[in-house]
């Protein structure tokens, strides 16, 4: 009975002025009820669809024909669940517009998609916006989105597309800043953008980072290095860290250090990924409990926590020690 209904189906969406490919054809398949009422078909009942190369089970589903017959848009409802090649979602509704090769996903959506590595960029948000062929995706509302060893969480999230693979992720909000978790660093910033090539990681916009020097000890064991800056850029080959801001100052505070300056950069080691050295560029203002260097330029070591100053103009560096009480 059900391979009946399926023929009838299949001739009822293809029988158009248009020929389509069997690729094109909707195969739908059920177990409870079918209606058809002028343009719309109502099914009902562990509903399976294939389209093209996709395939989608959800206990409805309504498809929608425009005069000639062919199929516009099919709303699947009751939990729905969509496979393709590269993703796969899953939502409350499913709704995809077949003209315009768009999928909507509205409430508790989760989505798998694949980097150009086959790796997993799994986002679970409010609503999911996925193009057929690969081309960008938007995703809002309680977003959080884990790739690799990277977990964000944000507002809103806009995946860029290369080569019909995602290639960007861009993060922002307009209440919530976007907030990036690694094993050594957390950034918050208004905007977000990362890198899925590269992993290097660019913040914009009243930016707040943790960096841990240690990955193999635990967070609580030891002093984490705390900076805020208007601009912040993670490059993950280098490990080099860089903090710019214009009309404000970068601050950046480590244990009994705290320095400002236009730009700041930090330098880590390429073996051990451990931090060697920040570099306080531009304004540079070093405190320590005992000392307060200003200069064009401060380096602080984390080996020794000493403090260098450096010039390349006649603005002579000046150094005020502090009597200790």
């Amino acid at each position: 009975m059900n391979y009946f209904i399926t023929i009838i189906i299949l001739f009822l969406l293809t029988s158009s002025a248009l020929t389509y490919s069997k690729s094109d054809n909707f195969e739908i398949k059920h177990a409870d009820s079918l209606e058809t009422e002028n343009k719309q078909i109502n099914v009902k009942g562990n509903v399976v669809i294939n389209y093209k190369d996709a395939n989608v089970e959800a206990p409805k589903c309504t498809v929608e024909s425009n005069e000639k017959g062919e199929p516009q848009k099919a709303v699947f409802t009751g939990r729905a669940k969509l496979k393709l090649k590269d993703k796969t979602l899953e939502a409350d509704k499913i709704t995809i517009s077949i003209k315009d090769e768009i999928i909507y996903a509205e409430g508790n959506t989760l989505s798998n998609l694949k980097d150009k590595k086959n790796n997993s960029i799994i986002i679970s948000s409010d609503f999911q916006e996925l193009h057929w062929n690969g081309e960008d995706a938007h995703a809002r509302g309680n977003l959080k989105t884990t790739y690799q060893d990277t977990n964000v969480t944000s507002e809103e999230v806009k995946i860029i597309y290369k080569g019909k693979r995602p290639d960007l992720a861009i993060f922002f909000g307009a209440s919530r800043q976007s907030t990036l978790e690694q094993p050594t660093n957390t950034t918050i910033a208004d905007k977000l953008i990362f890198d899925l090539t590269t992993k290097n990681i660019q913040g914009i916009g009243n930016v707040k980072g943790i960096i841990w020097p240690d990955e193999k000890i635990a967070r609580n064991k030891q002093s984490p290095i705390h900076l805020n800056t208007e601009d912040l850029y993670i490059d993950n080959k280098s490990g080099i860290i860089t903090a710019n801001s214009e009309t404000e100052l970068v601050m950046i505070d480590y244990e009994v250090t705290k320095g400002e300056s236009h730009k700041a950069f930090l330098y880590k080691n390429k073996e051990s990924g451990r931090p060697e050295k920040i570099v306080f560029k531009g304004q540079a203002n070093v405190t320590q409990e005992d000392k307060q260097l200003t200069s064009e330029e401060v380096v602080f070591n984390f080996n020794d926590k000493k403090l260098i100053s450096k010039t390349q103009t006649n603005i002579r560096p000046k150094t005020f020690f502090f009597r200790k009480e």
